[in-house]
Formats: C-alpha cells, sequence, structure tokens
C-alpha cells in the first residue's frame, strides 16, 4: 500500500475559536465544501472523539455515495481530524490544524489515504490534479466566504 497525502491552506479573517467550532461541526460541511453532501450525527452527544457520523455525497459522476465518518482528533481550538470510511479507497484522514496569525487564522487541511500502487498512480496523476485539488480550493475559498460572513 502507498500512503498519499494532499494539503491546503487558507488564512481567514476570522476569531480561532470561532473557525474551530464552525469546522469541527461536521454537519456544516456541507454548507462550504461544495456538491451534494449531506451528513448526519447518529447521535446527539458533544463533538468528541470516537463520535460517530453518516454521509451521503457526490464523488465524481455517484450520488448519495455513502461514508461512515468518526471524530479521530479533537484537541480545541487547534486541531481537528475524521476518519471518513470509504466503499472504494477506506480509511481517509482528514486533519484540520488552526493557527492563530496576525490577527486571522490560517486553516490548513491535509487528507491522507493508503491505496494500492496503481490507484495511487492515477490519483497522483489524473484524480487529484483534475477533480481533487480543483475541489478543494474551492472548498476553501467557499470556507473564507462563509467565516468572513461574505
Amino acid at each position: 500500500m502507498t500512503s498519499l497525502t494532499r494539503s491546503i491552506q487558507i488564512l481567514i479573517n476570522t476569531n480561532l475559536q470561532a473557525a474551530f467550532d464552525y469546522v469541527s461541526d461536521l454537519t456544516k460541511h456541507p454548507e462550504w465544501s461544495g456538491g451534494e453532501l449531506k451528513i448526519e450525527a447518529v447521535s446527539s452527544e458533544p463533538i468528541r472523539v470516537g463520535k460517530e457520523y453518516v454521509s451521503k455525497g457526490e464523488v465524481a459522476i455517484q450520488k448519495d455515495r455513502p461514508n461512515k465518518l468518526k471524530v479521530a482528533e479533537f484537541k480545541s481550538p487547534h486541531k481537528f481530524g475524521f476518519v471518513a470510511n470509504d466503499p472504494d479507497f477506506g480509511d481517509v484522514f482528514h486533519t484540520f490544524t488552526f493557527l492563530e496569525k496576525d490577527n486571522n487564522v490560517l486553516i490548513t487541511r491535509a487528507m491522507r489515504l493508503n491505496v494500492n500502487l496503481l490507484i495511487a498512480f492515477g490519483f497522483i496523476f489524473f484524480i487529484y490534479p483534475l477533480i481533487g485539488n480543483p475541489s478543494m480550493k474551492k472548498a476553501f475559498r467557499n470556507l473564507k466566504a462563509k467565516l468572513e460572513g461574505e
């Protein structure tokens, strides 16, 4: 298996805690992530490591693609992570870090997955450049607009 990690950063004019609270609420991700996405908490417990969600989203031409999500890291207000169990790619790890910088917040998102060599080749040269990277950039522009109230 090959481990692939891709990341993106954006500087947002917002409050550190507000940014963390908004991004760590997975039910709010459809507001900024783009595409058709629905995320629901499995229980009403507060957000913490181990909390589970179910999502249905759009991936390429697939609609309502199911994923099980679980919070893997929750260190307010600096680090939040979850793992999405994808039917084709297995566990996909998403980690968000939040750093206060000159009255702004630098948010970094890292996405990591383990795939076989053939899928890694396709991901590196086709899927990520044509779909993944543009999608992540658009999502972060949307997140910036949401958090800055535009």
